[in-house]
């Protein structure tokens, strides 16, 4: 019966700390969950992090995973530009911002990055309500994963490397608000990287 409670209670929220299970069941035994996680009743995410298996299945896990393990952060970098079609590949790790430290990090089998950012930068992300669970994903919104991308890929600093990456040039000409993306680039104060910007521009936008 224990059991059962447990998981009537936790369903809803897909994902859920320790802390969650301390409110929700303050006299459980601590060693249930460890039980329960042998016998594949939960999934340890990481350390204070748990699921129930049928939310890994779930096409929001690994996104809902990164924004709640490491708070604050929001998806950006390449995660953020596959979403919106602008790299032709699927990305291999879900990549994030956080104003924490910068991690990566295997949680239930897949891999998490996140690049740290100044309390200042953190902004210019878009908001989506999961149907499923009660989660809200905070997601770059098109510019900002852009300028998050060639804040901390600094690598690509050429025209060269830049052309490299296969950027979509409809995608680009039929989303880009330039205002905003030199208003973030603006916040930035970066002459490096609004250099490595205008590059882009100069190959995708014809600016």
């Amino acid at each position: 019966m224990i059991l059962l409670d447990f998981i009537d209670k936790v369903k809803q929220f897909g994902i859920f700390s320790a802390a969650d299970i301390g409110i929700l069941f303050p006299n459980l035994d601590k060693r249930r969950l460890f039980e329960w996680k042998v016998k594949g009743y939960i999934v340890k995410i990481r350390n204070g992090w748990y699921c129930l298996p049928e939310f890994l299945e779930d096409p929001y896990c690994t996104w809902i995973i990164a924004n709640t393990t490491h708070s604050p952060s929001y998806l950006s970098l390449e995660t953020a530009l596959n979403y919106y079609g602008l790299i032709p590949e699927g990305v291999y790790m879900t990549t994030s911002v956080t104003t924490k430290r910068s991690l990566q990090i295997e949680m239930a089998g897949n891999r998490y990055s996140y690049s740290c950012i100044r309390t200042g930068l953190y902004n210019g992300y878009n908001l989506i309500r999961t149907a499923r669970y009660e989660r809200t994903i905070r997601i770059a919104d098109f510019e900002k994963a852009i300028v998050d991308f060639f804040y901390f890929r600094s690598n690509y600093n050429t025209i060269g490397m830049i052309s490299e990456l296969r950027f979509s040039e409809p995608v680009i000409r039929e989303n880009l608000n330039t205002d905003r993306l030199f208003k973030y680039l603006d916040e930035y104060s970066n002459h490096e990287l609004k250099s490595r910007v205008e590059k882009m521009l100069k190959i995708y936008y014809n600016a």
